[in-house]
């Protein structure tokens, strides 16, 4: 990577750092009193596939307002205010990962074992480009292993450490990650780095 190319990705990491760790917080907060709600009634699912196969169904990514300048995590009562309107649930990744966050939660081996994960790769990367270069998943453990949701789909494989699904998961796919941000499912930040057998990680993401 050319020293230019290094210094607007060093760029992009501290400003997604900060805006991820401590301003989307608030600011979701106050976007969401701008949208309709209605009280949320936790989904019923009879497996984790099954709920994988409703997903698919009835949640589409869509871009947040302006392109996704506008970025701002959703309320469950403005999912359910879709689900009930148009009968399904539309949002960017991040609020697809929350969605999926509160859907998995009997699956999950604790509930506290789930965790929206951004990533940050390369944006210079012909592969992924400046629109896919930042995302963000959900990580949940189930039976010891780690699944991974991203945007509506259930990825196939389980793994056995938290760093094994950050790394080989379908759309890191080995690339190289400038950072990346494991909040659990109320958006309180628990680690943020470049992650590597050294990264401080928590005990829960071991």
């Amino acid at each position: 990577m050319k020293r230019r190319q290094r210094a607007i990705v060093w760029g992009w990491r501290q400003g997604l750092a900060v805006w991820m760790v401590w301003l989307k917080r608030p600011f979701s907060w106050l976007a969401n009193l701008t949208k309709p709600s209605v009280p949320w009634q936790p989904l019923q699912f009879g497996s984790l596939e099954e709920y994988a196969g409703w997903l698919v169904e009835h949640a589409d990514w869509v871009a947040d307002p302006l392109g996704g300048v506008i970025d701002s995590f959703p309320s469950l009562g403005n999912a359910a205010y879709q689900l009930l309107s148009k009968g399904k649930f539309e949002d960017d990744c991040d609020g697809l990962a929350y969605f999926s966050a509160a859907n998995v939660e009997p699956f999950c081996d604790r509930p506290e074992d789930r965790f929206l994960v951004t990533v940050l790769l390369n944006p210079f990367d012909a592969a992924i480009g400046w629109a896919n270069a930042a995302h963000v998943m959900l990580f949940f453990r189930q039976a010891g292993q780690w699944r991974v949701i991203s945007n509506q789909y259930l990825y196939t494989p389980a793994w056995d450490t938290f760093l094994d699904a950050l790394q080989h998961n379908d759309y890191v796919a080995g690339r190289k990650i400038y950072l990346a941000i494991a909040q659990t499912a109320q958006f309180k930040t628990v680690w943020w780095g470049k992650p590597g057998p050294e990264d401080k990680r928590p005990a829960p993401l071991q």
